[in-house]
Parts: structure tokens; sequence; C-alpha cells
């Protein structure tokens, strides 16, 4: 079978598995979310390297929610060099002193974070400061890719270990789908974990939607300038987002 079709078919294996698995934390997440948003709160969502997409993915999105903060550190992202990217991911202390004291974390906030391994000391120091701050924090990770590798953080310990809740992908070790039949000697080809914690993401801020619909309010949503009015949705959109404003600090 040609690789783009096993890719494909295991991707859908994997979302049909997380639908079932993690079912109850996703709409738990979403319920902490959705108190969170209604207190005023925020999202914030934090990843580095390949993990630093989903935040950008929730971001601004029409149809989504206004009340979502990435935290884009752009020496943890690829345009500004990827290999300094990967290794500052790994360094000690470098996500505590120059990512998390640009934001404006609240108890009443909620942190996600993403990290495929969960083992590298970027996306868990930024849990251990959201839950010293009194924020619930919430990984998207994979407990058997962790499972695999040793942290490297001090603590010794990944990122499922040091959040609130965990949302499990279970991507495997290497973060592939496809075998290399042909030539072992290469490993495998087909990431997942950036994909499936993009679905995560908006499976989780539909329920947020969905619940805030079902207590009778109306979330503060990103309405669509492409589709009908667009100045009655640009003038919606700028009314919701004076709500937030002061504490988005990439709008």
């Amino acid at each position: 079978m040609a690789y783009w079709r096993i890719y494909m078919e295991a991707m859908l294996g994997m979302q049909s598995e997380i639908m079932e698995r993690e079912s109850t934390s996703i709409e738990e997440a979403a319920h902490v979310i959705t108190q969170s948003l209604q207190k005023g709160g925020l999202l914030y969502m934090f990843g580095s390297g390949h993990s630093h997409l989903p935040p950008e993915e929730a971001y601004y999105r029409s149809g989504g929610l206004a009340a979502i903060s990435p935290m884009l550190d752009p020496s943890l992202m690829f345009h500004e060099g990827a290999e300094k990217a990967i290794v500052l991911e790994k360094w000690a202390g470098y996500a505590t002193r120059f990512v998390v004291p640009k934001y404006d974390l609240r108890p009443d906030d909620v942190m996600m974070v993403f990290s495929a391994s969960g083992r590298n000391n970027a996306p868990i120091e930024v849990a251990f400061a959201a839950r010293e701050k009194g924020l619930f924090t919430i990984g998207v990770t994979s407990r058997s890719y962790s499972a695999a590798f040793p942290s490297r953080h001090a603590s010794g310990k990944h990122l499922a270990d040091v959040v609130d809740l965990v949302i499990d992908h279970d991507v495997p070790p290497g973060d592939n789908l496809v075998k290399i039949e042909g030539m072992p000697e290469l490993g495998t080809t087909g990431g997942a974990s950036t994909v499936l914690a993009m679905i995560i993401v908006n499976a989780v801020l539909a329920q947020v939607v969905e619940n805030f619909v079902a207590a009778g309010e109306e979330p503060p949503m990103i309405r669509c300038p492409n589709v009908g009015s667009e100045q009655e949705a640009l003038e919606a959109n700028a009314r919701t987002f004076a709500r937030y404003r002061s504490r988005l600090p990439h709008l």
C-alpha cells in the first residue's frame, strides 16, 4: 500500500482512538476552560518547536475564541533558526526566565501545554510556573512517548507528571506512523503529534462553545469577516476583543 494511504489510515485510527479513550479528558478540559472564561479568565497555550503550532492554530481563529493567548517566543520557533530553537527548548531555565515573565498569568486562567515527548525543559517549566501561579494546567502529550525516554528536567518528571489534566494523543516514540520497509535503517516517517494536537484543540474549543450556549450565554467567539457582512463581523470582533486586549500581547 502507498505510504500516503498508510499514513492517512493510521491518522484516522488515532483520531478514533482519541475520541474513545480521551473523551472524558476532552470534556473536562472544556468544562474547566468554560468556567475560566465565564469568570473573565484567559486560556494560555504554550509549545516549543513544532508544538508551537497548535497554540497558533487556536489563536485569532474565525469560529474560535478571543480569550486565548499563545505564548510565542521567537527563539523557540523555527523562523529564527531551527537548531537554536531545538537547543533552547532543552536549556534549563530558559522558559522560566524569558517566556513566562512576558505574560500576565492569573489564578483564574487556564494553561494548556503541548509536547509530544513531554521530556524537554521548556514545556515542563511553563507547566510548573503556571501551577505555582494557581492556574489549572492541561498537558497535550503522549504518555507512551514519555515512557520511552527519561525527562531532561531536573525533577525527572515529564509533562504528564506536572499538569492537572492530560489529553493523551499517544503518538509512538519518534512521532511517526509509517515504517520505511524498503530501507528499515531509516526508521519511520509521517509525523502525527502536531496534527492530532490541533484536532484536540479544536475539539476542546468547540465543546467550550457548546457549554456557553447550553448555559444561555454568548461565547467570546471570533466572527468570520469572509462570510456574511464583513462590517458586522469586524464590529462584533472589535467589541469582543476589547474585553481582552490589555492581556493579549500578540494582537
